[in-house]
């Protein structure tokens, strides 16, 4: 099982940053700052905190024994004093400059990229259309919903599924009733996590392109449907790939209604719109500080963002609901699908509940087991989101889980201290770290949809 490191000192900082893609400034001082550096805070003794801080609207984004990990940028050090914490600057990462492969003339467009070659929200889109062109017996593009921006008429995305299958009869409809369990990925509710939005590009891409030759992948599309959400959050991901060879570090969706950038900016520590994965409405907690990396809703009640109301009905639409609203129900006998969440960069197996630790989810022996099961193609640790991390209210898993039944699970990507750490690691880490465990495990995850709970 891999450990997490201690976090690298700033006087030793510079040799590491070069080789995650960023350059470190003179002395690295959390003083000496731009709009899109990321400042890695080592908080001391503050894991029992974490909810705390949390709550205070702080990153929390791992832990090192009873340390945790903070980002933001120079401001957050100021927040970090004010509440009596005791922290240190861990890493000072500014992007450093290089080039990205740019779009040849007549080159197809789902291979647009940014950065160095992560993909466009544009060439997601694409890459969904020509699986489904190229391989119309196998995959179906969907339209769930509309983003912030698009239903306030400011360009924006609408919303995108993929489903992938050997089709028969009936397959692939938004029924919950369907002949085949059903597996699903997410990716990129947090737009700045842009390694995540490639597993699942390189995820269609691997069944489409599979399907007989692979005898894995034969089976999986024989017997079960896959459905991928490659972009949670587009105008998000917009706002990241406008930046270039310099993604702008932003997590939330783009419903900047009662603040803009004039107010908030649009940093690493603070920044308009809305934390998607806080604002699902199971265990939900209210914070409207509009600035914070953890605003929960832009009108004070739960389920207040068009992307996340439109996740959950697909979510209803494939999964029906299988499980009672009291604490101790456990999914009914018919309950069949999985779930997964993609997020980065902690490097851990997240499982219901995440609003707390202090108390398991009726299925939890369940869930233990297939987190251990997963954790041996990543080497992640496993377990609920508080004896990780911090608890956390209002995420996708609670609700997906409490509210339907879903075996719900998040993962985080990580290489905690290594040269593909934080949340723009260079492209190279897509192929040569992280795809090939996440293969493995999403395949585990969509063999174990026709009964997880047994």
């Amino acid at each position: 099982m891999r450990k997490l490191r201690a976090a690298t000192t700033v006087a030793g900082a510079a040799v590491l940053l070069a080789s995650l893609g960023f350059a470190a400034g003179p002395g690295a001082q959390a003083g000496d700052t731009n709009s899109q550096d990321v400042i890695e805070y080592r908080v001391h003794d503050a894991y029992p905190k974490g909810e705390a801080l949390e709550s205070a609207g702080l990153e929390v984004v791992k832990r090192v024994g009873d340390d945790v990990i903070v980002v933001g940028d120079a401001n957050t050090g100021s927040r970090l004093e004010k509440l009596g914490l005791r922290a240190e600057v861990s890493r000072h990462l500014r992007q450093a400059p290089w080039s990205a492969p740019t779009l040849k003339p007549g080159a197809a467009p789902q291979d647009e990229t940014y950065y160095g070659g992560y993909h466009t929200v544009n060439a997601h889109y694409a890459n969904m259309d020509a699986a489904a062109s190229a391989h119309p017996d196998l995959a179906t593009v969907v339209n769930y919903g509309q983003s912030w921006r698009k239903q306030q008429g400011q360009g924006g995305y609408d919303l995108k599924a993929v489903c992938v299958t050997k089709k028969a009869e009936g397959d692939c409809a938004q029924k919950p009733d369907s002949k085949k369990p059903r597996f699903l990925l997410q990716s990129q509710i947090h737009a700045r996590e842009i390694a995540t939005g490639e597993m699942s590009y390189k995820y269609i891409n691997y069944l489409v392109n599979g399907y007989g030759k692979d005898p894995e992948v034969t089976k999986l599309l024989d017997t079960t449907e896959i459905w991928v959400v490659p972009i949670v959050n587009p105008d998000g991901v917009n706002i990241v790939q406008s930046g270039g060879n310099s993604p702008k570090l932003h997590r939330k969706n783009a419903d900047f209604t009662d603040a803009d950038l004039r107010q908030c900016g649009d940093s690493a520590g603070s920044q308009p719109g809305v934390d998607l994965n806080r604002n699902f409405g199971y265990h939900w907690e209210s914070n409207t500080s509009k600035c914070d990396q953890t605003t929960s809703t832009s009108n004070g009640a739960a389920d207040s963002e068009p992307e996340t109301k439109a996740l959950e009905q697909l979510w209803a639409n494939l999964f029906g609901d299988h499980r009672a609203d009291g604490p101790d129900d456990r999914p009914d006998a018919n309950a069949r699908g999985t779930a997964l969440m993609l997020h980065s960069y902690a490097g851990i197996i997240i499982l219901p509940w995440e609003y707390t630790h202090s108390t398991h989810t009726p299925s939890d022996a369940q869930f233990r087991a297939m987190g251990a099961d997963m954790s041996k193609f990543s080497g992640y640790q496993y377990g609920q989101a508080g004896e990780l991390l911090y608890d956390a209210a209002g995420g996708s898993d609670d609700l997906a889980y409490g509210k339907l039944g879903i075996a719900s699970f998040t993962i985080e990507l990580g290489d905690s201290g290594g040269s593909c750490d934080g949340f723009t690691p260079q492209y190279s880490c897509v192929d040569g770290t992280f795809w090939p465990y996440m293969q493995k495990t999403f395949n585990y995850l969509a063999s174990k949809a026709p009964s997880p709970y047994k």
